[in-house]
Formats: structure tokens, C-alpha cells, sequence
């Protein structure tokens, strides 16, 4: 029994020991608070930090999208003799330096900006619902850490138990009152338990590595000595009435609203787009009546015609109404399955806080006076081994199953408190 006690420290000396190694400032460091887990996690999160990354990417275009084009500078030379390439030989000859402005159709540049607008708020609403996530995902793994050692502190005083039962049968073999039998069995039902400290001790691990995926070698720090608690949670219809303010939610409206913006974009295909050329044409040379020939100065205005709209302009509205109805569709579907989650979840923690009473009313005090009574009457030679050890047996089963839906109902709370939207 005694070597298990020295693994459990020894895994203690090496979770602290990488602890230090990771740059603590003090060997007695502070509890670990579910709440300082979470405040971790969001702290080093990368993908968090890779949408504040996109969405400043994004701003920066939101403001270039609304400049116009960049002009054009032309240069050249018009009306040029091919015979001598002489610049003075002909009137129209010029040398041409010109300007050209392009003025994309209707409000298309507003709109692109504003488009790129709602991808900014889409990617912050993005950011909030991983921020949710990576709280649920902290609080989920604490707690499975927290009853993993709630499991241990149970079977550690269930080995205590075994132990002085195996001693008693023994003495009891020694003296004739017991059986071989009974002395075998006692000794093979505290291995058992040693074995299932030894398991629930590696789950602990997992659990923790788990959660130093998230948190670093915070998560190798004691953790509180209380069960952690969750935020009161609003009730199931509230929670649904609120899953519209859901930042999931509201990722999947500004995504929609993208959509629609994209539609008045392509409405504006049906417009006119214009470009304005400024060309100034210097000539050399002399006129026929020895003066130097006048310099000039053309303004040409260009605009498109969309008049056959049937296989373009049609087309990409058609498909951008088509994008934004697939759109919605995906929000619906989200919605639902949010919608569904919150029921299920609901309904799943009032049958938790159910069985939970029916265990601290009933079941764990009802399961320690049978173990006590039968414990006497295995004294008293009432009744054999057998009935002794289904007792406790029972009794510590009840118990690791009290603690396990402990951690399903705080579990639970914490997925809906996730559904409610909130952070704390």
C-alpha cells in the first residue's frame, strides 16, 4: 500500500520540480483558481492573437478600398511620320504627356469598404466565441484534474480501510476464526484498489498535460481545496431567448450582412463606370507662315455601356442572392444546433441535481451505516467476509460515483454558461 503513497509523492516532487524549472519565483506558489486557469489561457491563446492580427490586416484595407484608383501617366508620341520620324516635318505630329483617372461604377468603393467592415466585425465576434470556448475548454479540464484527485483522496482512504480489514483477517486467520480464503481475498481486494489509485493517478497526469496545452506549467501548481464553482445560469428560456446575442451567432449576422453588401455590389455593375484622360501634346516645328506651331490640350471622358447584362451582370447578382440565402441557411443551422445543445444541457443538469440529493440524502449515508453494520456483524461472526467487503466495496463506489457527477454537474453549468454568452 505504502509504495503507492511514495509514487503519488514522487509525482508531486516532479510537478513542482518542473514548475521551478519554468521560471517560478517561490517554491510555495499559490493555488490554482479556475478562475486564474482561464485568465491564463485567454493570456497566451495564439489564434486569438492571429484574429487581432487579421482584423488590423483588414482595417488597413477597409481604408484603401475607398481611395480611388491610382491615375495612369501616359507618354508617347502621336501622329509620327514614318518616313523620317522627323517630329517638325508634320503639323500633327505631337509629343504626348497624359493623365488618365479611373471612377469605378456607382458606390462600389463605399461598399467594398463596408464590406470589409463586416469581416472586421465578424472576426470579433470570431474572437469572443474562441475566448468562450477556451474557457469552457479550461473550466472542463480543471475540473476533470479536480476529481481525478477527489477520486484518489477516496481510494487513499479505502486503502486505509482494506488495509486494517487484511490485518483483522489475518490476525482473525491466525487465531481460527477466518478462512485462507478470507485472508486471500482481502489481500486481492486491496490490490484492486491499489490498482484503480494507481489508473485514476495516470488520468490525473493526462488530465493536467491536457491543460498545460493551455495554460503552460501552471498547470502542474495544487489546485484549489474546494470544488470550483460556476456563475448562476439564467434560465433555459432565457438562454434561448439570448442565443441571438451569441458571439457565434453574431459572427454568422455579419457574415450575412457581407453577403448582402456583396449583392449591392454587384447591383452596381448595372452603372456606368467612367475614366477621365488629360493629355497635353507638345509639336515642334513652324507653321507655314514662320510661326511655331500652337501646343495641345485633349480631355476625353470614357464610360462603360452595360446594356447586355443576361450572362454577366445577371449572373453575379444571381449568384450573390444565392450566397447570402446559403448563408442565412448555415445561421440557421447553427442557431438550431445551439438551440438543441441549451435543451439538452439543461434538461441533462436537473436530473444531475436530482441524483445529487438522492446521493447526499440516501444513498452515501444509507451506503456508510450498511458498511458499519456489517463490519460489526463480521466481528461479531454474524455474517462471512464476503457480505463485508460488498459493503465497502459499495460504499466506495457510491462514493467515486458521487464525485464523478459532481464534476458532470459543474461540467454541465459551464456549458451552459457558455451558451449564455458570458466569459465569468
Amino acid at each position: 500500500m505504502y509504495q503507492f503513497f511514495a509514487v503519488k509523492a514522487i509525482h508531486r516532487f516532479v510537478a513542482v520540480t518542473l514548475f521551478l524549472i519554468s521560471g517560478a519565483d517561490t517554491i510555495l506558489a499559490a493555488e490554482l483558481t479556475i478562475e486564474e486557469a482561464g485568465r491564463l489561457a485567454l493570456k497566451d491563446d495564439y489564434r486569438l492573437q492571429a484574429i487581432s492580427s487579421r482584423s488590423q490586416s483588414m482595417s488597413e484595407l477597409s481604408v484603401a478600398a475607398e481611395r480611388l484608383p491610382d491615375p495612369k501617366l501616359k507618354l508617347g508620341f502621336a501622329n509620327l511620320p514614318t518616313d523620317t520620324f522627323n517630329l517638325g516635318q508634320e503639323p500633327m505630329t505631337q509629343a504626348v504627356i497624359g493623365v488618365q483617372q479611373m471612377f469605378p461604377r456607382g458606390n462600389t468603393r463605399a461598399l467594398k469598404s463596408e464590406r470589409i467592415n463586416e469581416s472586421i466585425a465578424r472576426n470579433d465576434a470570431e474572437a469572443e466565441d474562441r475566448r468562450l470556448q477556451i474557457l469552457l475548454a479550461v473550466r472542463e479540464e480543471y475540473i476533470r484534474v479536480y476529481l481525478h484527485q477527489e477520486r484518489q483522496n477516496i481510494l487513499e482512504q479505502s486503502l486505509v480501510v482494506f488495509s486494517d480489514l487484511a490485518e483483522i483477517t489475518r490476525d482473525y486467520y491466525a487465531n481460527g476464526r477466518a478462512h485462507q480464503q478470507d485472508v486471500v481475498q482481502a489481500q486481492l481486494e486491496l490490490s484492486k484498489v491499489e490498482e484503480r489509485l494507481a489508473r485514476i493517478q495516470q488520468q490525473e497526469e493526462e488530465a493536467r498535460a491536457r491543460l498545460a496545452e493551455r495554460i503552460g506549467a501552471d498547470a502542474y501548481r495544487e489546485l484549489t481545496a474546494s470544488w470550483p464553482q460556476v456563475n448562476q445560469l439564467l434560465s433555459k428560456q432565457q438562454s434561448i431567448a439570448n442565443l441571438m446575442e451569441h458571439p457565434r451567432i453574431r459572427a454568422w449576422q455579419h457574415e450575412i450582412a457581407k453577403s448582402r453588401t456583396s449583392e449591392e455590389i454587384a447591383r452596381q455593375a448595372y452603372k456606368p463606370g467612367f475614366a477621365v484622360d488629360l493629355a497635353y501634346g507638345g509639336r515642334s516645328g513652324q507653321n507655314t507662315d514662320g510661326t511655331n506651331r500652337t501646343d495641345m490640350l485633349s480631355v476625353f471622358v470614357t464610360m462603360d455601356i452595360p446594356l447586355f447584362t443576361k450572362n454577366r451582370q445577371d449572373r453575379v447578382l444571381a449568384s450573390s442572392i444565392a450566397d447570402t440565402s446559403a448563408t442565412q441557411f448555415a445561421r440557421d443551422d447553427v442557431y438550431r444546433s445551439m438551440k438543441a445543445r441549451v435543451e439538452e444541457n439543461a434538461a441533462t443538469l436537473t436530473r444531475e441535481r436530482e441524483r445529487l440529493e438522492l446521493y447526499q440524502e440516501y444513498l452515501l449515508p444509507q451506503a456508510a451505516f450498511n458498511a458499519e453494520a456489517a463490519f460489526e456483524a463480521y466481528q461479531d461472526a454474524v455474517d462471512d467476509l464476503t457480505t463485508l467487503m460488498r459493503a465497502r466495496i459499495g460504499e466506495y463506489e457510491l462514493k467515486l460515483s458521487h464525485a464523478a457527477l459532481r464534476a458532470d454537474e459543474i461540467i454541465t453549468r459551464a456549458r451552459l454558461l457558455y451558451f449564455q454568452g458570458e466569459a465569468s
